[in-house]
């Protein structure tokens, strides 16, 4: 009797703090985004519609890193301060030429006789699914939110089939995580960790359209109609240095494929999900203002430029050694270790947060339910009982 007590008091403990998770998303009026000003020319920076806030940072298409200095919620205005030129990861000219070549004939970079070669090619995985299912584009389905499978799942999709095309495999999990509020990210966060525990992928990605003006995103691939990509990473977890160095790798073989495609990095206060994995990335492709079919293009791009800076072995380390997912950036560097492997600790340590958190907050709501003398009563019995559990365990081994 006292066993299942204590069971449901932990249960009880991690149900009452599930709530304490921060959410993620900004919602203001529908339409609304924030207005990013270069403090030192006035000029607008960027434009966004996720809320940004003091130490945010912002690396634009051209490279410069920017740091939010001061924002208002209620006029969605902040303001931003250069902070340095910064250097993406060095790419192998040689290597990269050959890669190029391949995928021009339309072949995986398997085909490739060093990649080939290569011990994990078994093992180069992506796993995609979409946080705001229900994100669409106003011209294509007529609304910018559509209940049920949202237009932003058909980008996925080719973002998956782009995958597959270059030899990655690809899962796409397509659970819907509506409505679109601030209990998105903790819905969809199950659908991550299924992900992660049955397909052990080199890399998560979560994919999203923006709310901004659509001349934002519009731009040309190889003469075709397309939209820019914006790279979204949290700031608000311990696998920020890995998701930052891959998003800069990311970036610098779009640059080298597709210049201008990737439009921006955005460093924002949330998590996103990222805290699970030191491999996960948010993707913005485009915006709902304009065609489905522009992002759906770009995602195809995307999956060819994700597929080199992951998979390529392009980049070379700060010494000029060729390295696999590593090398070459101003960022700490950061070896990024096979599904699995000893070393590969970020969904553990986001799971112990979690707990830690779940167990402090339960702590505190006893604290102020009960007041000081009855919480003590209370902790001091479940002190011992928890005692004697452990040490009913222990005489029955």
């Amino acid at each position: 009797m006292k066993k299942n007590r204590l069971v449901c008091i932990l249960l009880l403990l991690i149900t009452l703090t599930t709530q304490f998770v921060v959410a993620d998303d900004w919602y203001g009026e529908k339409g609304g985004y924030y207005k990013v000003y270069d403090i030192d020319s006035d000029k607008i920076l960027f434009q966004i519609a996720r809320e940004v806030v003091k130490d945010d940072q912002y690396l634009s298409g051209d490279n410069k890193m920017y740091k939010v200095i001061r924002a208002n919620k209620k006029s969605q205005i902040a303001y931003a301060q250069f902070v340095e030129d910064v250097l993406l990861p060095e790419i192998d000219e040689d290597i990269f030429s050959n890669i190029k070549l391949t995928m021009q004939d339309g072949l995986d970079i398997s085909s490739i006789p060093a990649q080939a070669e290569q011990k994990d090619k078994d093992k180069r995985k992506v796993a995609i699914y979409s946080t705001h299912s229900s994100e669409s584009f106003v011209p294509s389905e007529g609304t910018d939110s559509k209940e049920g499978k949202g237009g932003i799942l058909k980008v996925a999709q080719k973002l998956k089939q782009g995958f597959e095309k270059n030899g990655v495999k690809a899962t796409l999990d397509a659970t819907l995580h509506s409505p679109h509020d601030a209990g998105a990210y903790k819905r969809s966060r199950r659908t991550a960790l299924q992900l992660i525990r049955k397909e052990h992928p080199t890399a998560l990605i979560d994919v999203h359209r923006d709310a901004v003006p659509a001349e934002e995103y519009l731009v040309e691939i190889k003469g075709k109609p397309a939209a820019k990509v914006r790279l979204v990473v949290g700031r608000r977890n311990q696998n920020f240095k890995a998701n930052e160095d891959m998003a800069k790798k990311i970036k610098a073989a779009a640059d080298k494929m597709y210049p201008n495609m990737i439009k921006d990095i955005f460093f924002g206060q949330g998590d996103y999900n990222q805290d699970l994995t030191p491999r996960a990335i948010l993707t913005e492709i485009g915006t709902h203002g304009h065609m489905r079919e522009r992002s759906e293009k770009s995602a195809g791009f995307l999956s060819e430029a994700i597929t080199v800076a992951l998979f390529g072995n392009v980049f070379r380390d700060s010494g000029g050694a060729k390295t696999g997912t590593g090398g070459g950036d101003t960022s700490k560097k950061v070896k990024f270790d096979e599904p699995g492997s000893k070393s590969s600790k970020g969904s553990g340590a986001g799971i112990l947060g979690i707990l830690a958190i779940a167990v402090v907050g339960g702590v505190g709501f006893l604290f102020l339910s009960t007041g000081s003398e009855e919480w003590k009563s209370k902790m001091s019995n479940f002190r011992q009982e928890f005692m004697n559990f452990l040490g009913r365990n222990k005489s029955k081994k």
